[in-house]
């Protein structure tokens, strides 16, 4: 192999590029020594770099890199990738460099991945644009396919645990476990935060003596799984409208009947009797308090349940005209369209990698 991995200090992993620039530096990486191994300390992080020209190079190091690992296509003569990683307990941040254009297939895991793009050019699945400010999830099944031309981003990747405590801690969920809802954040300013949280942690990784300072280090994981719920809409912070102290009983009684009842053929008009408002009412509530319609609250609450059956199964046991069927949507291509806007791929895609991962 052309490239492995080598020591290399904290300050260079927290190094981060000028944003305003269209691409990485032109210099080209040069390969380097086949005998260097990474270097374990027992330190409270761990820093490694490599760096390679070769094609065959970069596809083995990016499918070793990642579990399960990362599919390199796209390569020209001029492409080049470098890769500076720094592990701090359940956290891991990559720095990745590409020169020329290059092409990651991204698969769903265990872990919680953001990709935060800071400089070049870098696009996802269906060909749109991601901007330097506009981070990517791949989470909960959802998968990521990246088109890179001369681009610079991070690789987040967030054991799970962290996530699912830090939403226990802060409220016990219903759930045994905390879910995402959506690879779109919820806001810009979730978006702004995120990235305060996501600077703060690497210029602390940055510093030498964090190295020393355990404490510092474990608490960096919490911190970004915190920013990461609060970014995105999830189980944890979507599901407990019904025990907020100032919502009106009326709007309580109307969330719970659709979450009892939003896998049968239910309109606004039933929620309206259940809870004994007009539907104009009820359209008046989910407006002023939850800034929805009672129709695209209940579209949510169907597409996630719908993305939980996907992932819970198999080719062989179920299709997805059965589940779309099964969550209140009569027409396949309709739910599709409805799933990739949701979950930024196609509800085909899900059950398939459920399938082979299983």
């Amino acid at each position: 192999m052309t490239s492995t991995t080598e020591k290399t200090s904290p300050g260079a992993v927290g190094q981060r590029p000028d944003t305003t620039q269209s691409g990485p530096a032109p210099a080209r990486l040069a390969p380097v020594d086949d005998s260097a191994r990474p270097v374990r300390s027992s330190a409270a992080t761990r820093y490694d770099q490599a760096r390679t020209i070769d094609s065959r190079a970069v596809r083995q190091f990016f499918a070793g890199a990642y579990s399960p690992g990362w599919r390199v296509a796209g390569l020209t003569s001029r492409s080049a990738a470098s890769h500076r990683r720094c592990e701090a307990g359940l956290l891991t941040i990559d720095d990745v460099m590409v020169q020329g254009r290059m092409a990651f297939e991204v698969p769903a895991s265990d872990r919680i991945v953001v990709i935060q793009p800071r400089a070049g050019s870098i696009g996802v699945a269906g060909g749109q644009y991601v901007g330097v400010d506009a981070p990517v999830l791949v989470a909960d099944g959802m998968s990521c396919a990246l088109q890179c031309n001369g681009a610079r981003f991070d690789v987040v990747s967030l054991a799970a645990d962290a996530m699912h405590k830090v939403a226990a801690d802060w409220r016990p969920p219903r759930l045994a476990q905390t879910h995402f809802l959506d690879w779109r954040p919820r806001s810009r300013s979730a978006v702004r935060a995120w990235h305060r949280a996501l600077d703060y942690v690497t210029l602390t990784l940055a510093s030498a003596d964090t190295a020393q300072q355990p404490l510092i280090t474990a608490g960096l994981a919490p911190l970004l799984a915190g920013s990461l719920l609060e970014c995105y809409p999830s189980t944890a912070t979507e599901q407990d409208l019904t025990d907020e102290p100032e919502m009106p009983e009326s709007l309580k009684d109307a969330v719970s009947f659709i979450h009892r009842h939003a896998a049968r053929e239910v309109g606004i008009n039933d929620v309206a009797a259940a809870v004994h408002l007009t539907p104009r009412a009820v359209q008046y509530l989910f407006r002023r308090r939850l800034g929805t319609t009672p129709t695209e609250y209940m579209r949510g609450v169907r597409l996630s349940g719908a993305h939980q059956d996907l992932i819970g199964g198999t080719t062989s046991s179920t299709t997805v005209t059965e589940i779309a069927q099964r969550w209140g949507f009569a027409h396949t291509g309709r739910f599709a369209v409805l799933y990739r806007q949701t979950y930024g791929q196609s509800p085909h895609t899900t059950l398939r990698q459920t399938t082979s991962s299983s």
